[in-house]
């Protein structure tokens, strides 16, 4: 046992960074170190920083802020800070928190323990490593993130991830099961897929899109009952792929996250997106109609776009009925291309355009709900909500932490982590009410 024990973690960011977090817990333990889940307990802190925008930097800085002062106060002994912002600025964030004992980058997952031990003070790679490390789990106990790729090929105009984390990294396929196989036998029965890009998955290692191929091996693991699908590139879904998820003969649910980002094809090509507005409109036809949910986002005030092109996003919404959709507004990124694009918008009108696109999904999404009552849906079961006094769940058209949720009604004793046949009765503007059938 070190003598700085014990460890705590702060995750910030996304899912992806969740599974750092994870694999960092779990390399920490399984050489010794002890890991505490309370980082106010913790003796060194480990802080995984997002930075892809702007708010992201800032709320990480507030944190690295907050531990310094802890340090000062003797409560903290180290203070190591790892991920994105490492990777986006390398030695310059020592020079701004020179209190700070070492950074590591999103490739050095290694190295963290070099960092506690005080081997040196920056560990930031741009070379991609083949490393496979075990997880400590710190999501519900029933559903984990499983992601099998890093990194991005596209090169979009707004977006900073190449830079941070270099081209497409795919995870062995061998590993990815075992990996499976092992949260399984840890009780989860939901993996949620999640990379940069999805559906680049393999590209790098077998020279080809490989992500059906993992799909129908994740398939045959014992223990999971349903497979979830983030974070695919619109022009990158084939026909196979969406017909492989609408099957009823897997595992697979019956829900895709597609980022469109948006609709014109001016915008598209400003943005550097890959397809047209009439390509995106066809694969979100083929998706819905084969009964598939889908959640997508949309940037709103990019560069040049007019009211002429905001109409033209508008009036996609409104025929499309995505069933979750996300929108913000345009975050001007020093070191990406949209920074320096003429015809910025100002920030009122992104604001006024993003309220108009959320109330228009709001309308949407309360029209979703009524057409949703009386039908019957699979549920998990996610957590028990004392100021409900209820459990609270989600459909299989719902994904943990961003989609809607149900508040389940039961006359019998129903568990976290068990999967239901129930029946819609009622809802509301944020939630649906939903009694229980059978368990599953």
């Amino acid at each position: 046992m070190r003598n700085f024990e014990p460890i705590g973690i702060v995750s910030l960011g996304c899912p992806k960074n969740i599974v750092d977090s994870e694999r960092i817990l779990g390399l920490l333990i399984q050489d010794g170190f002890s890991v505490t889940f309370d980082a106010d307990e913790a003796r060194s802190v480990i802080i995984n920083t997002c930075a892809f925008l702007e708010s992201a930097r800032e709320e990480s800085e507030a944190v690295i802020k907050e531990f310094i002062e802890k340090k000062k106060g003797g409560k903290v002994a180290k203070v190591i800070v790892s991920g994105c912002y490492p990777s986006l600025v390398k030695e310059k964030l020592l020079e701004k928190f020179p209190e700070v004992d070492a950074i590591t980058g999103t490739n050095n997952i290694g190295d963290v323990e070099n960092a506690l031990l005080g081997k040196g003070k920056v560990f930031v790679d741009s070379t991609v490593r083949s490393e496979e490390f075990a997880r400590l789990q710190i999501t519900l106990p029933h559903y984990e993130y499983l992601k099998i790729a890093d990194g991005c090929n596209h090169k979009c105009a707004f977006c900073l991830i190449p830079k941070i984390k270099g081209p497409v990294h795919s995870f062995d396929v061998e590993f990815l099961i075992s990996e499976a196989e092992s949260l399984a036998a840890n009780g989860v029965k939901e993996l949620i897929l999640i990379a940069q890009d999805t559906t680049q998955y393999g590209i790098d290692l077998y020279g080809k899109n490989s992500l059906l191929d993992l799909l129908k091996l994740l398939n045959r693991v014992e223990g999971i009952r349903w497979i979830r699908l983030l974070y695919t590139y619109p022009s990158e879904i084939s026909d196979e792929l969406i017909e492989y998820i609408a099957s009823r003969d897997n595992k697979v649910v019956p829900y895709i996250d597609v980022p469109i980002q948006h609709i014109s094809d001016f915008i598209l090509k400003r943005m550097r997106r890959i397809g047209s507005k009439k390509d995106i409109e066809l694969l979100i036809d083929k998706i819905k109609s084969h009964g598939i949910a889908v959640r997508t986002t949309v940037i709103v005030g990019f560069p040049g776009e007019s009211e002429k092109e905001f109409k033209e996003l508008v009036e996609f919404v409104k025929k499309a009925k995505f069933e979750h959709l996300g929108v913000f507004p345009f975050f001007r990124e020093k070191g990406t291309e949209s920074y320096s694009l003429d015809k910025q918008v100002d920030k009122k009108t992104k604001i006024e355009r993003q309220h108009i696109i959320e109330k228009l999904q709001h309308d949407i999404n309360v029209e979703k709900f009524s057409n949703m009552r009386g039908r019957q849906v699979d549920i998990i079961v996610d957590y028990f909500d004392e100021d409900a006094n209820a459990f609270i769940g989600r459909t299989v058209y719902n994904a943990p932490e961003i989609d809607d949720f149900v508040v389940i009604d039961s006359d019998e004793t129903i568990k976290e982590g068990n999967i239901y046949r129930a029946k819609v009765y009622d809802f509301d503007e944020e939630k649906l009410f939903a009694k229980v059938l059978r368990k599953l």
